[in-house]
């Protein structure tokens, strides 16, 4: 089952490696697990961490070297697909096309725009719930 870790998830992680949010991300990157990001979430994490988070910057980039090499990155397609309006986040949009476009099974996410989605397949799934899997 694929699973595409969404920003908020990683950079929780990356913040808290000991925290819950990280367990559930812990539990993803194992089988019947298969990780997953696109380029478009490396690129959002990377500016978020910046913008929020500058002095941390080290402890990301040191998640990103040990965490990246065992989730499979997945280009992001450019055009847009149907299934993405019931996104409300026009720039969360990018993120479901490419989960989509994946074949995706999960979507780990806190974000509420993806969680109250009408999108069947991949299932945005909180933390707790991931963990109940």
């Amino acid at each position: 089952m694929k699973v595409m870790i969404d920003t908020n998830v990683l950079i929780s992680a990356a913040l808290n490696p000991s925290g819950f949010v990280a367990k559930s991300l812990y539990k993803a990157l194992i089988a019947p697990f298969e990780p997953v990001v696109c380029d478009y979430i490396v690129d959002e994490v990377h500016r978020k961490f910046q913008e929020k988070f500058p002095n941390d910057i080290i402890h990301l980039e040191a998640f990103l070297f040990n965490d990246l090499q065992t989730i499979e990155v997945i280009r992001t397609p450019e055009e847009s697909i149907r299934e993405e309006a019931s996104v409300r986040d026009v720039k969360d949009r990018p993120i479901i096309r490419a989960a989509i476009a994946g074949d995706v099974d999960y979507l780990l996410t806190a974000d509420k725009d993806f969680l109250e989605s009408s999108i069947a397949k991949p299932i945005a799934i909180n933390s707790t719930d991931f963990m109940k899997l």
